[in-house]
């Protein structure tokens, strides 16, 4: 009988179906588990990757808008003039006066600081009009940066993670600074030698109205260092693996890296370096050669009084020649300017038809 009891072999394979089974629901535990980690790192990617593609795609949008306001802030200060001697428009900001004077046939413009009204005192509507509407722009700049570093520091609230964002400060990564070369205003005092009741010459003498210590925005000397850096990590711990007593295991701490960056192919949209050069347009050059012309129109019907009064001819002639000598030398100013490319108005021209994009880069290069 003992022979035949060991002999016997039934329910020896339980044992080890049992262990296969326990071995099969461990395995499927820790896939589960596994799944569950990647699956949150996927989010958690996800999550931190929309952040820093948001953060740079605003930030290229602010750039986008300043470039244009830059643009906006330099075709207004070129449309002021050189108010000495003969009104012309000067492309320069050291030197901004009230709109071109059209006085021919007793035409007034009413935006011109040159009207016959203003005798022998100074003129300056026409310059605080041009002095406003640059301020403006420039709040309005200054109004969309604030709401820049609002967007940037209201990502960091949020309630299933913690967020750093690097750099810290967004007026890290803007990367731009006011031009402090600034804008010199000036008033236009209008001279007025009298003929007869119905003839008079108008002489022209500039003099310092207000100075502005910046103008529009150029390039910092960290400007091309544009990246944003995310880190993310989940505030909570996550819930408790399957068999987590068992196993004695717990989940990671799952931590995520994202990076992005605003570009631009055609260039940065803003100046290089501090100057008082505006750039021009075809407007602005338009209202050079009118604004010459007008004069000139003026200078020729004047060359017709000395016949008729003999004793201002000598007056005559040497507005003539200052007029002539100061026509040549702000249209020699104009052509150095206008060569010039590194200016708010050429620098948004050559760059608009591509503007500022985003996307998304290695978080280490």
């Amino acid at each position: 009988m003992e022979n035949k009891f060991l002999k016997n072999n039934n329910g020896q394979s339980l044992y080890y179906f049992l262990i296969f089974i326990i071995i099969l629901i461990i395995s499927w535990a820790m896939m589960l588990n596994i799944a569950f980690l990647i699956r949150k790192r996927m989010q958690m990617q996800n999550e931190a990757d929309c952040i820093a593609l948001s953060l740079s795609t605003y930030k290229a949008r602010i750039l986008n808008f300043l470039g244009k306001t830059n643009y906006m802030i330099g075709v207004i200060l070129s449309l002021g003039t050189n108010s000495r001697i003969i009104q012309l428009s000067s492309y320069s900001s050291d030197k901004i006066g009230g709109w071109p004077a059209v006085m021919l046939h007793n035409f007034e413009d009413p935006m011109s600081d040159l009207l016959h009204d203003t005798v022998n005192i100074n003129r300056n509507s026409g310059v605080e009009k041009i002095k406003q509407i640059v301020e403006l722009l420039q709040k309005v700049q200054d109004i969309s940066i604030k709401c820049y570093f609002s967007y940037y520091y209201n990502v960091l609230i949020n309630e299933k993670y913690n967020i750093f964002l690097l750099p810290t400060k967004p007026d890290k990564n803007l990367g731009l600074k006011r031009n402090s070369k600034g804008i010199q205003y000036y008033s236009t005092k209008n001279y007025c030698f009298y003929v007869d009741p119905t003839t008079h010459f108008h002489f022209l003498i500039r003099s310092k109205y207000k100075k502005s210590k910046y103008s529009w925005f150029v390039e910092g000397s960290k400007f091309y260092n544009q990246k944003i850096k995310v880190i993310l990590r989940q505030k909570r711990k996550n819930k408790q693996p399957l068999f987590a007593s068992f196993l004695n295991i717990n989940y990671p701490e799952v931590i995520v890296f994202s990076a992005a960056s605003p570009y631009n192919v055609k260039g940065s949209m803003f100046p290089k370096k501090e100057d008082f050069f505006t750039g021009a347009t075809k407007l602005t050059s338009t209202l050079v050669e009118a604004s010459s012309a007008m004069q000139f129109a003026l200078m020729a019907k004047a060359l017709a009084q000395p016949a008729a009064f003999p004793p201002i001819a000598p007056f005559v002639a040497l507005a003539e020649a200052g007029l002539f000598v100061n026509y040549a030398e702000i249209k020699r100013e104009n052509m150095k300017l206008l060569q010039n490319e590194d200016n708010p108005i050429d620098a948004y021209l050559n760059t608009k038809d591509r503007g500022w994009a985003a996307h998304l880069v290695p978080y280490n290069e």
